[in-house]
């Protein structure tokens, strides 16, 4: 008998299908992403057999996979085997599970006593569970009613619940002329739900990213491209929305009436604790009467399903922190920080669950590949703050760079591109930094406190002791880099680090442009923060007015008011002009030079005393700086229209020039 062979890249293929039989040959290296994906095909009562070298041996064996893992210079043979250690553990006490070593003939295998009988009922229709049915209904209710309502459908892997949006699509789309928007972290995601309203649409028109029927359009578009282009539809849903930044779905919230929003809780694909914790408050502000459903049953296997929960326990899907009732008294006075050692942390459950339970909630794209790396990574450190026996707060740091001169030179000529090493590698490559990789950086790669315990100074107190053991390492920088938000930058700032690096284009996951920020170490650190802030500074004007057009005027300001300080460099007929411009009716036009040069010079200092209120500072950023049209500029101030954005304008020209002396030498 044949059978589809597919490499582990492509196991992404296997969402949404079914398979009784799945082989996983584990010889040519075990990559825990494509595992978790693969097992979400096995029907219940199916047989997976999974192929690997000796159980004793194969944590010291050379993995293929483990170059993922390794950074320059270490190879995937310097790669520990912790991940793969305590994997064998799980496995080992796992129910349903049985172990075979090399035998001829193999044994008939048979089905556990413990193996729980599927319960799937008959079909409701079109679908395959009650649950099922109940989500269907709902979507089909939020689509008709009433806007500003949006639904949040909420289950583990494996219930339906993209199926369930394809049959939702398909019913409307069949019914009437509609327009349908569907979008997700990636297009594989949303494979399911395209191929269940292919299959119930055989007439329609099936393409790449839509399905056309009639007069009626759904439509794939990535997140970032939708919230840029405002698209119009009748309905919008948001598969795998746990993978999706906040900031994202708010834009998304805010721009269309009607909304579905699903997400898995354990799984593969990410996880809906970070959206529930992060996304959930944003609901009850914007959409108060939103409403969330629960699907439990499983489509494809019983509940209780052995497999699922040895899935869920060695890849730690199923990972959570520790609970809010025991973290309420948590603060930088009572919590120890320490420096984790990995054997212990592989052996130690309940610390490795709360720890990454803590990053699952913290950043909205945690894999289990994440965690293969947290423990094996030849470069990592992992920190904690730890209130009695509970993990309040962690952090992990890569160690990067300390390059020879040959080496640097080639990263910067972009002859070579070593892996890993992302701080030394930006800034040399895009800042333009030839001396970066020589020196030594801490990485902050993630950082994660408690959300019961957020807002006491935690993080703060988690990093001061990053550094503490940065210092005794003898490294010169500790940096990090992260999708900017406001939130963020202003984190980062309160704890010593310095924007120093924008990116140039959004990241299409995230929406938002990558920020580098470094608090130095040593002398040379010092130096090359200030080389590094000071050029970022050069650089700013001209970027604004191009690549980083669109980037929203309050991260602007975040870089802006973190500028090294410049004197006033006004010419008397400056002056003139610009108190022309605030206090009289010269135009905007015949000022924009002066108001250019008032601007760039002042808005720094401006900013860092607060003598512009946020729609001064917007009017200046947008408008000045950013050189967006008129439309524009009225849409993202909200003023009805130009002659008050000049308004605007007046009146932050004016405050600028408070306390603004020009050199009477030149006229």
């Amino acid at each position: 008998v044949s059978a589809p062979c597919l490499p582990l890249s492509h196991s992404g293929k296997l969402l949404g299908s079914e398979v009784d039989a799945l082989v996983y040959d584990a010889h040519s290296g075990f990559d825990p992403d494509s595992f978790g994906a693969a097992l979400g095909a096995l029907r219940g009562g199916g047989l997976l057999l999974l192929l690997t070298p000796n159980l004793k041996s194969w944590p010291e064996l050379p993995d293929p996979q483990a170059a993922r893992v390794a950074v320059h210079p270490f190879t995937a043979a310097q790669v520990t085997g912790r991940f793969l250690r305590r994997f064998i553990r799980v496995l080992a006490r796992s129910d349903g599970i049985s172990l075979l070593p090399e035998l001829r003939p193999i044994p008939r295998l048979r089905a556990p006593a413990c193996f729980p009988v599927a319960s799937i009922s008959q079909p409701i229709g079109d679908c395959r569970t009650p649950d099922q049915a109940l989500a269907l209904e709902a979507i089909l209710e939020t689509a008709d009613g009433r806007a500003r309502r949006p639904l949040v459908l909420v289950s583990d892997r494996g219930r339906g619940k993209s199926s369930v949006l394809g049959i939702a699509s398909a019913r409307l789309l069949g019914d009437q002329r509609r327009s349908i928007l569907i979008t997700a972290p990636r297009r594989s995601a949303v494979d399911p739900l395209f191929q269940q309203a292919a299959r119930l649409l055989p007439d329609a028109q099936i393409h790449a990213n839509r399905i056309s029927h009639r007069d009626a359009l759904l439509e794939f578009l990535p997140p970032d491209e939708l919230c840029r282009s405002l698209r119009r539809a009748d309905l919008l849903l948001v598969d795998e929305a746990a993978g999706i930044p906040a900031p994202l779905l708010e834009q998304l919230l805010c721009c269309y009436p009607r909304v579905v929003f699903a997400t898995t809780v354990h799984g593969y694909e990410g996880t809906g604790r970070g959206f529930d914790v992060r996304f959930r408050c944003t609901l009850d502000r914007m959409t108060p009467l939103w409403r969330e459903l629960h699907m439990e049953t499983p489509v494809r296997w019983a509940s209780d399903d052995p497999l699922e929960r040895f899935a869920a326990g060695a890849l730690l899907l199923n990972a959570a922190p520790a609970p809010e009732s025991r973290v309420a008294s948590a603060n930088p006075q009572t919590c120890r920080f320490r420096i984790l050692d990995r054997d212990a942390l592989s052996k130690d459950e309940t610390t490795l669950s709360q720890l990454f339970g803590l990053l699952v909630l913290a950043h909205y794209q945690t894999r289990p590949m994440d965690l293969r790396h947290l423990l094996d990574g030849p470069n990592i450190r992992v920190y904690a703050l730890v209130h009695g026996d509970l993990v309040i707060a962690t952090a992990l740091t890569a160690i990067e760079g300390g390059f020879e001169t040959d080496l640097s030179r080639d990263i910067f000529a972009g002859n070579r591109r070593p892996r890993g090493h992302l701080l030394p590698q930006t800034l040399c490559t895009h800042a333009g930094l030839e001396e970066a990789p020589a020196l030594e950086y801490a990485r902050v790669i993630r950082i994660a406190v408690h959300p019961a315990a957020q807002g006491r100074g935690l993080g703060r107190s988690l990093l001061e002791g990053v550094i503490g053991d940065a210092r005794a390492q003898g490294l010169d920088l500790a940096g990090s880099s992260f999708g900017a938000t406001v939130d963020l930058l202003d984190f980062w700032e309160h704890c010593g680090f310095l924007p120093v690096h924008m990116g140039t284009s959004r990241n299409a996951a995230s929406g938002a442009h990558a920020a580098v920020v470094l608090r130095p170490l040593s002398t040379a650190g010092e130096s090359l923060q200030r080389l590094a802030s000071g050029r970022l500074g050069r650089r700013l004007p001209l970027l604004l007015a191009e690549p980083l057009r669109d980037l929203e005027p309050q991260i602007v300001a975040c870089l802006l008011r973190n500028q090294p300080r410049r004197p006033w460099c006004l010419e008397l007929w400056e002056r003139r002009e610009l108190e022309a411009f605030a206090f009289a009716l010269r135009p905007y036009e015949a000022a924009l030079p002066a108001l250019a040069r008032l601007v760039l010079t002042g808005i720094g200092e401006a900013l860092r005393v607060g003598k512009l209120d946020g729609s001064e500072r917007d009017s200046l950023i947008c408008k000045v700086l950013q050189h967006r049209t008129w439309d524009e500029s009225t849409r993202l101030l909200d003023l009805p229209g130009r002659a008050q954005v000049i308004a605007l304008l007046r009146r932050a020209v004016g405050k600028l020039l408070d306390g603004c002396e020009p050199d009477s030498t030149r006229v």
